[in-house]
Order: C-alpha cells, then structure tokens, then sequence
C-alpha cells in the first residue's frame, strides 16, 4: 500500500491524481511496495523558508526532499503493520515548475511530476553532486 499526503496551496492548480499515481510509478519501479510520502506544493516564499532555515542554501529551488530514514534503515524501524513507513517530504516550489515549464515547452503537471520523481528518488537515498 502507498499513501501520498498531498498538501497544495489552494491557489495552485496540479493534477492530484497524477501526483498520487507519479508516486506509485516512481515506488513501483524501486520495489518499494508499501510506504506514506508527504508531497508539499508551495510558494517562492515557503521554499525559500526552507531552503535556507533547513539546507542553509540561499534563495528559492525548485525541489526539496527531506528523508524520513536512511536509505537501508526502512526494516530497522518498528511499525505496526497496518501503517506503512514514512519515506519523507518532498516539497515542490510551483511557481518555479511554471517558469521551467513554459522556458521548456512542457506542461505545468508534467514539470512537476519530473521534480517529484527528483525529490522521491532522493527520499531512496539516491545524491547527487
């Protein structure tokens, strides 16, 4: 079972289903069969809020993964079975995924869904430089 918590800012227009079923696809190709992930879509503001009080980097971004658990800790951490474990957040910044869109030519859900395929694969431990 995969459970996506989705919160977006009531002015943002995203396809919900379409996130949930990214999430599916992005976890079912990593044989991940049962986890929750808690899916944010906020504003310049928000983001920046947390790229800089959390990351310590500056300014705006346009994805950000904060991991529940190391990528090899998901066993280690006792759960009742009905619930399944918590991967993590990502947190999306939807007026960047408007910019890179349209500098693109790709529609707003789709630039979202590739930020949150980004965010998810960090939330399974896979960095970057």
């Amino acid at each position: 079972m995969i459970i996506t918590n989705l919160f977006v800012g009531s002015r943002y227009p995203v396809d919900r289903k379409k996130i949930r079923r990214k999430v599916e696809e992005v976890l079912a190709k990593n044989k991940i069969e049962k986890a929750q992930v808690d899916v944010s879509i906020v504003g310049n503001r928000k983001i920046k809020e947390l790229n800089e009080s959390k990351l310590k980097h500056e300014g705006t971004t346009d994805v950000l993964s904060f991991p529940q658990h190391e990528k090899n800790d998901l066993e280690d951490f006792p759960m009742p079975n009905e619930i399944p474990p918590h991967l993590g957040d990502v947190v999306i910044c939807f007026p960047e995924a408007v910019k890179t869109a349209k500098k693109y030519g790709k529609m707003v859900d789709a630039q979202i869904c590739f930020y949150l395929e980004h965010g998810l694969m960090h939330l399974l431990g896979y960095h970057h430089d």
